[in-house]
């Protein structure tokens, strides 16, 4: 695995890892990473990452990873902080698809998990996602709950254990990470996690239903550690971006316009208050 971790100026106050959405990410997430690090670290905490197996300059093949292999490669992530920066704060900041990975950890691990755009159930979340899109293709409810009804059915017959062979056009390797991951479901993790935690969604998140994940987190974790956080954060992305100039489900659909205006504004491309609440928060967990 080939990373990179960067220092604030000054002595650091905290440490984190970054984990890692879906897709095939390196350790910026090709640059889009750059607004928070660099906020990160003008607030002093210092900063690591890495490219996924198989990206960039890691070794390996990230879509033959479980959640289970993602928490233990964090878990080594961690560790490695941990006798660079003796005694001091830290812990991991993930990104949606993290929500299956960071609740694995423990109070042995870190000292506190960060999640952003986090989904209870992988079926839920997929759900979600279709209807979404489908709403803003036009479709009425029924006509969605018909095409979500039919997709459940496909994608037993797809990736269920009778399954013998992908389906045209996907990769052997997606298909097979889809068969080993599309029964994640934090729930049991959350409700065993002994670490403070933020969560936090966009309002406006077109991936994962903020307001029932923001329930389920509420309801698992309700008169757990004080400092635990559960917020949906208004007019805010998935990313937490401001809505209003980059509210699409894939970034791969960005018009041009988006992706010079994300490089033009930097971190003022997030939802207002929605980094600093962040690295605030984290922080706090080192005075703590």
């Amino acid at each position: 695995m080939s990373g990179t971790l960067w220092l604030p100026d000054g002595a650091p106050k905290a440490a984190v890892v970054l984990v890692h959405g879906d897709g095939a990410q390196d350790r910026t997430s090709a640059g889009g990473y750059a607004p928070l690090i660099n906020t990160m670290l003008d607030q002093g905490i210092a900063v690591a990452s890495w490219d996924k197996p198989g990206v960039g300059a890691s070794q390996g093949n990230w879509l033959r990873q479980t959640m289970e292999d993602r928490a233990d490669e964090t878990r080594g992530a961690l560790e490695r902080l941990a006798r660079r920066f003796v005694g001091l704060a830290r812990g991991a900041v993930g990104f949606s698809q993290a929500g299956w990975v960071l609740p694995q950890l423990s109070s042995d691990d870190a000292d506190f998990i960060v999640l952003i755009g986090a989904a209870v159930s992988w079926q839920d979340q997929g759900d979600y996602y279709t209807r979404t899109r489908l709403l803003r293709e036009g479709l009425d409810l029924q006509a969605i709950d018909r095409a979500i009804a039919a997709q459940s059915l496909k994608d037993e017959r797809i990736f269920g254990p009778e399954a013998a062979d992908p389906p045209a056009g996907m990769s052997a390797d997606r298909w097979q990470f889809i068969r080993i991951n599309r029964d994640a479901d934090a729930r049991d993790a959350l409700a065993r996690l002994d670490l403070p935690l933020l969560a936090i969604w966009g309002a406006a998140d077109l991936n994962v239903d903020p307001a029932r994940n923001a329930a389920i987190f509420r309801a698992l974790l309700a008169g757990r550690d004080k400092e635990t956080e559960i917020i949906i954060w208004p007019t805010a992305t998935h990313g937490l971006l401001k809505a209003s100039a980059y509210n699409w489900q894939l970034t791969e659909e960005w018009s041009l316009f988006a992706m010079v205006r994300f490089f033009l504004e930097g971190r003022h491309a997030f939802a207002p208050g929605a980094l600093d609440t962040v690295t605030e928060w984290i922080l706090a967990r080192d005075q703590g």
